[in-house]
């Protein structure tokens, strides 16, 4: 018993401490995921429709006029990347604000949904019904100890409970995947949106 009070108490302390964090980085990271699935999908297109109007003849002649001008525009790029140094750095606080904005989006979105209602009303369930399981059995065993020089029947009727307490467990833990795995495909038809 000391044992299980122990880790409710670490797991609220888990919790509190989580609730504490600022989830501006990890909006950010989900917001990045999400702008590139987002930027992908556009880009497939993109070449897609590209590759369509490919003409090799017209390419050969444009890769060599590119190359001409190639080799004078690599001489002005230490000047030019001293200017776009400053722009980039103000770029990159901006865009990693963006993402931020668009991470918690997601998130919101995707907390909101019904499958991950359901998923939560689900788990709650089957952690439950675990309890209530350890509980009947560890009464159950109690019980067959004191009863082993007992009847047999006796045995059998408190393994049965037992039995049947672990089936109804693991019927609810079916449940949770099944509601997991909604609310996973639910989440991720919602990214790069």
């Amino acid at each position: 018993m000391p044992l299980t009070s122990a880790l409710d108490k670490t797991r609220k302390d888990l919790e509190r401490t989580i609730s504490e964090l600022d989830k501006t980085p990890l909006y950010a990271v989900v917001g990045a995921g999400d702008l590139a699935v987002a930027k992908l999908r556009d880009a497939r297109g993109e070449l897609n429709a590209r590759a369509a109007k490919l003409d090799p003849h017209a390419l050969r002649d444009q890769t060599e006029a590119s190359v001409a001008a190639s080799i004078e525009s690599v001489q002005s790029v230490p000047t030019k990347a001293q200017g776009l140094l400053g722009e980039v750095i103000a770029s990159a606080f901006t865009t990693y604000d963006e993402l931020a904005g668009r991470g918690k989006s997601l998130v919101t979105r995707v907390r909101r949904q019904q499958s991950t209602a359901d998923l939560q009303e689900q788990a709650k369930s089957t952690v439950a019904r675990a309890k209530a399981t350890t509980t009947t059995v560890k009464k159950q065993t109690r019980a067959s100890k004191k009863s082993a020089s007992a009847t047999t029947s006796t045995a059998k009727k408190s393994a049965s409970r037992a039995k049947s307490s672990a089936k109804a467990t693991t019927t609810s833990a079916k449940k949770t995947a099944s509601a997991t795995k909604k609310a996973s495909n639910a989440a991720a038809t919602k990214v790069g949106r």
